[in-house]
């Protein structure tokens, strides 16, 4: 060493700094390459198109028209969806963090159902797509902790998404739309006039401190559970040739303290009920447990 001049120890020394910043910069870029610390990254405030794709020809659109959030259905009617439901969507989407990966092996893909028998779900922000994701097999960790297994579409990385439900992004249509009927408080009920067939109508009406149906006397704990059901009136099956419905078979109205009505009619078409709400003008449900929540004979109420 005492033999090596200044120049050549200085250029020794630079030549070893180069080396340990060139390993030091590949070693974390092909890490980073490897091992994601994010996979989804997403501006909710841009996004305009979402498409939800699962086995079975399962398929969902849903596009932001002028401020809006607009469903496309399996026949090609466009519907409104609910912005509460896509904005859910959404953060559920950003709530995804890889804990750790599962594998690198394309071979391993139908283990963690991130292959064809995953969800595929796309983001776009205008024309650009943002997120391309497959969501695989969902797991727990003992009692309460669980995990989805997810994989980037382009990807061979499989990663374990701790703390995120696969199914809180649906591939099923009728999620992303008002499922609310009506929603009634039953101390906000005045009077309620059941109008069926066969002079089988009748009015529940509140008198004083007590109702009674058609000026008789009811059995307060039974009114009270009908009254009840009213708090969450909700369908899942929904019906979108309303234009083919004509005259309600049967109707009630919700006469409220404040004045205001509700109004639910019922309908059949080809031995199917049909329910309709003047709190949710778009929705047509086929749910028959409406049914039973809704629509109440005299003599249950006795």
């Amino acid at each position: 060493m005492k033999k090596l001049s200044n120049g050549k120890l200085l250029g020794l020394l630079l030549a070893l700094c180069v080396i340990y910043f060139v390993v030091d910069f590949t070693g974390s870029k092909s890490k980073s390459k490897s091992l994601r610390t994010e996979l989804v990254d997403i501006d909710t405030a841009k996004v305009s198109q979402i498409t939800v794709e699962a086995p079975g020809n399962k398929k969902v659109q849903l596009d932001k028209v002028k401020g809006e959030w607009e469903l496309t259905l399996d026949n090609g009617k466009k519907v409104v969806a609910s912005p509460s439901a896509v904005d859910n969507a959404l953060y559920a989407l950003l709530s995804i963090k890889p804990s750790r990966m599962a594998t690198k092996s394309e071979a391993k893909w139908k283990d963690y159902q991130v292959d064809s028998a995953g969800t595929r779900v796309r983001v776009y922000e205008g024309s650009n797509n943002t997120l391309d994701l497959v969501i695989g097999r969902f797991g727990m960790e003992g009692q309460r902790a669980y995990h989805t297994f997810v994989r980037l579409f382009e990807d061979k990385e499989v990663y374990v998404a701790k703390d995120f439900m696969g199914f809180s992004v649906s591939s099923d249509a009728s999620a992303y739309r008002d499922q609310v009927l009506a929603r009634i408080k039953k101390d906000s009920v005045a009077a309620i006039t059941f109008n069926y067939p066969a002079d089988s109508s009748f009015r529940l009406e509140r008198i004083g401190g007590a109702w009674q149906a058609n000026g008789s006397a009811t059995d307060s704990t039974a009114v009270a559970k009908y009254l009840g059901g009213l708090g969450y009136v909700n369908g899942k099956e929904f019906m979108d040739d309303e234009k083919e419905l004509t005259v309600p078979v049967m109707s009630a109205t919700v006469d409220m303290n404040n004045g205001q009505t509700i109004l639910f009619d019922a309908y059949q078409k080809e031995g199917d009920w049909v329910f309709h709400s003047s709190d949710n003008e778009l929705g047509y449900f086929k749910d028959e447990t409406i049914l039973d929540k809704v629509f109440v004979g005299l003599s249950e109420l006795r």
